[in-house]
């Protein structure tokens, strides 16, 4: 996925591990470690990171400070699994004594998000490192204070000759007609302002291009639109396609071979404004007559959600690839999602019930048509014991296994694009050590068993996570 890290190498040799890395790591260690160390060792684990997420919202309520008091408990109920293990024998971490008190301080002082040491670590690259850098490694202190008065002085100046001008512009004080003060607002889009000056960079917000567009707001945009919403995610793609080819070439070099009756299953749907469903291709006819045969091809595509706790702030973007084989990557590069059978959702308030995970395996546009439509193939949740809302009782997490025709072929189906409600990340079940004919590249292709990974994003946690907030 698109900006998320991989260790191509593992982690048991890192050094100057940065609290990036740890992050990166709390990501995949769950599903990576499940099957390789005992069950109690990975609910000792499972549960640390569980309290990291489960801490870090923005917004807490008694339920919720319930479920991070029991990951806690549970951790100390398991964390001996470790020592018999031979992982750790002593337990004397400060950093752990101090999580006792997180909910009582949680419900003194609220939020510990609030407490973020990002602003601080920031500001600490701006002030000393980026002036340390521009030194000639002698006498640190002196060039940095240096360096900081120098650059006060020059925004100083700036300010002072930007609003000079701008004044002159404005009546002056003896005009007799100007009776009121006009004040001078900065107009911080200007060089010699911006330059100075560390904004907050909001994301870009696709929701409010996608109203625009279908309000005829924006002239002479290209129909039709490349940017579009639903009621819960937004999504965005390049106004010039990737390819474009005819359906059977496209078959071949995706590798979908029932790709054109797919297609002609989707419009008879998409003309009854009948549902979606990833249900596999019922038709044998790999001749399927279409009103088409030339289609426009997307490699990449942009996908934005609004915020979990704060629905009505958006997520930053996020880019979802699906790329066919080729020399770098002899297997293509397929993204997951989560996809609704209609138009309605109630993403991401119930989690997946009432919707799919599947592969994105073709992004594309019939010519002289308005469908934006993706092949996706389906992924199956492995039914778990009684009272467990199908989630693992091991991991927590979704244990999915790629969905088979009774021919031993993948099952896939088209569906529009607007179907789609959020990108997620599979984990391949590698058991107790993983094939060596697995790679970074391969494993996804080769595998059938998959953990839906929580632990992708913090947003995704918490949508996962059947006791939800």
């Amino acid at each position: 996925m698109v900006g998320y890290r991989g260790f191509e190498d593992g982690i048991s040799k890192l050094k100057q591990v940065t609290g990036r890395d740890h992050r990166a790591i709390q990501r995949y260690i769950v599903g990576v470690i499940s099957g390789a160390v005992p069950h109690r060792f990975l609910i000792a684990v499972r549960a640390l990171v569980d309290f990291r997420y489960l801490a870090q919202a923005p917004v807490f309520t008694d339920h919720s400070l319930d479920r991070l008091t029991n990951a806690l408990q549970l951790f100390h109920d398991n964390k001996d699994a470790v020592a018999q293990a031979g992982v750790r024998d002593a337990w004397e971490i400060p950093k752990l004594e101090l999580l006792q008190s997180v909910v009582s301080n949680i419900r003194c002082s609220g939020p510990v998000i609030q407490w973020s040491a990002d602003a601080t670590e920031h500001a600490h690259v701006q002030e000393v490192k980026v002036p340390a850098r521009l030194s000639n490694n002698q006498n640190y202190y002196d060039q940095i204070a240096r360096y900081l008065d120098r650059s006060d002085k020059c925004f100083r100046f700036d300010v002072a000759t930007y609003l000079e001008t701008r004044h002159e512009g404005n009546p002056s004080e003896d005009d007799d007609d100007s009776e009121e003060e006009h004040d001078i607002e900065l107009d911080f889009n200007d060089c010699s302002l911006r330059d100075h000056m560390n904004l907050p960079r909001l994301p870009l917000n696709y929701f409010v291009i996608a109203n625009a567009l279908a309000s005829d707001s924006i002239p002479n945009a290209p129909k039709p639109h490349r940017t579009f919403s639903n009621i819960t995610t937004a999504f965005h793609l390049a106004t010039k396609p990737s390819l474009r080819m005819t359906i059977d070439d496209a078959a071949v070099l995706f590798k979908l071979p029932d790709l054109r009756p797919a297609i002609g299953e989707f419009l008879q749907r998409a003309q009854n404004h009948s549902n979606h469903p990833v249900s596999g291709v019922t038709s044998q006819d790999l001749c399927y007559p279409l009103p088409f045969d030339r289609i426009q091809i997307w490699y990449k595509i942009r996908i934005q959600q609004f915020l979990y706790h704060k629905a009505q702030n958006v997520d930053a973007p996020q880019t979802l690839r699906v790329l066919p084989p080729s020399s770098d990557h002899p297997h293509g590069l397929y993204d997951t999602v989560i996809l609704s059978p209609g138009p309605d959702s109630d993403w991401p308030r119930r989690g997946i019930e009432g919707h799919v995970v599947a592969q994105l395996r073709l992004i594309f546009r019939p010519l002289d048509t308005d469908y934006f439509a993706t092949y996706v193939q389906r992924f199956d949740v492995v039914t778990q014991p009684a009272n467990s809302g199908n989630v693992h009782p091991v991991t927590g997490m979704y244990l999915l296994r790629r969905a088979m025709k009774s021919s031993a072929e993948r099952l896939g189906s088209v569906v529009p694009i607007s179907h789609i409600r959020s990108p997620v990340h599979l984990i391949p079940k590698f058991g107790k050590e993983a094939h060596s004919r697995l790679t970074r590249e391969s494993s996804c292709e080769f595998s059938s068993n998959f953990w839906l990974n929580k632990y992708w994003s913090k947003e995704l946690y918490h949508a996962l996570s059947p006791l939800g907030l």
